[in-house]
């Protein structure tokens, strides 16, 4: 019956086993603080990529506002093209009636 007992650990068993836990801790602590300090350096490059993608849409959002400005004033000059052809169509087609007009004499214009 001696030998089918369960020998009881000494204290020195128990302190290898208790070192050994602890060092097992240990490493899995640092592999935690590695894997924590790792996903921190992204953030800290996610956060500085997020930073300038900012910047470049700020400077992009300038250019748009100045491209849109420029847009209007070349609608604008378009607008005011169009009526000075008209207007100088209009002027050609009545200085080309004139002459006609004065040149063949027609009699029942009462000219």
């Amino acid at each position: 019956n001696a030998n089918t007992k369960k020998k009881k650990p000494s204290t020195a068993d128990e302190a290898r086993s208790i070192e050994m836990s602890l060092r097992r801790t240990n490493q899995l602590l640092h592999q935690e603080l590695d894997r924590v300090s790792s996903i921190s350096h992204a953030i800290d490059q996610d956060g500085r990529v997020l930073g300038e993608t900012k910047s470049h849409h700020k400077e992009m959002k300038d250019d748009i506002k100045g491209a849109k400005g420029a847009l209007r004033g070349l609608e604008r000059e378009k607008q005011k093209e169009r009526r000075v052809l008209m207007a100088s169509v209009v002027f050609f087609y009545m200085v080309v009636a004139y002459v006609v007009w004065t040149r063949i004499r027609i009699p029942f214009l009462l000219w």
